[in-house]
């Protein structure tokens, strides 16, 4: 464990917003492959 808590505290917000983020984008990800395959024909 690091003694250093501002870099901890920053680590552990970043992974909250990294968990958020792939929360998000987990359920849109066939809707996305859906438009990447319209796109690119």
């Amino acid at each position: 464990m690091s003694h250093d808590e501002s870099f901890s505290d920053q680590s552990s917000f970043l992974h909250l917003i990294i968990a958020v983020v792939v929360l998000l984008v987990f359920p849109l990800l066939p809707m996305l492959a859906g438009w990447y395959d319209l796109l690119s024909q």
